[in-house]
């Protein structure tokens, strides 16, 4: 058996460049923690201030509102408002003439209208752009419109009002009321078309319309003859 008893390997070198050995990778010239990687900004700073601003606004909106719904509690409390209230308190007829001629209907009629303001602390104005309708069977017999006026408070007002018409009736319109006459019971409607505004000590609210439609009925709808109410029914509905 043969031993190599030449002279000992030498040593490794303590390190190896490897740009002289022919290596050109710069992962291998630069360790991972040495290299300079771009930065990415997550944009949550903006996107937190864009929530802040609508949580302020949505804020803003709800105080609005609730003092606005404290005003309105606060007249509520302190004025009491009630709903103003009226009727029909007489009738009657100056003027119902047919002219079979030129088929049309001439009507002079005469109401008065009591309107109550119950309130202790709310005036009423009365504005422009009122209107009385009286029909019969849906054909228009006489209109007019409600005075313009202030009404004060816990006051009661009757207004005498004139209605007048002239309007054309088909053939089935005179002999239809000439029976309901005959028959002591005319039923007619009367539409009111009321605005007006609310009136707290020097501060005028927002108008209100009142519609009011009532379902006379009368014994009677002669010039020759007063008319007698039989019967009233109301029915309102406001606009607001």
């Amino acid at each position: 058996m043969a031993y190599n008893t030449g002279s000992p390997m030498p040593p490794p070198p303590p390190y190896i460049n490897l740009a002289d050995q022919g290596g050109n990778n710069p992962m291998d010239l630069h360790p991972p923690s040495s290299r300079n990687l771009p930065r990415y900004h997550s944009g949550r700073k903006k996107g937190n201030e864009c929530c802040k601003c609508v949580c302020w606004f949505c804020c803003f909106i709800f105080i609005i509102i609730l003092a606005i719904a404290g005003f309105f509690v606060y007249l509520y409390v302190i004025y009491k408002p009630q709903i103003p209230s009226y009727s029909l308190s007489s009738f009657s007829v100056g003027a119902f003439d047919f002219r079979p001629a030129e088929l049309t209907l001439n009507t002079k009629i005469f109401v008065s209208v009591r309107a109550e303001n119950p309130n202790e602390m709310i005036g009423i104005n009365y504005g422009e752009g009122s209107s009385i309708v009286i029909a019969y069977q849906n054909a228009t017999l006489s209109s007019g419109e409600l005075p313009i006026f202030y009404q004060g408070h816990k006051n009661v007002t009757v207004m005498q009002i004139v209605l007048e018409g002239s309007h054309p009736y088909g053939s089935g319109l005179q002999k239809a009321i000439e029976e309901s006459s005959k028959s002591g019971s005319v039923p007619l409607d009367v539409y009111v078309k009321v605005p007006f505004s609310l009136k707290l000590d020097e501060l005028d609210l927002h108008e209100v319309t009142v519609n009011i439609h009532c379902a006379l009925v009368v014994d009677s709808i002669s010039p020759k003859k007063k008319p007698n109410i039989v019967s009233a029914k109301y029915d309102v509905d406001a606009e607001f």
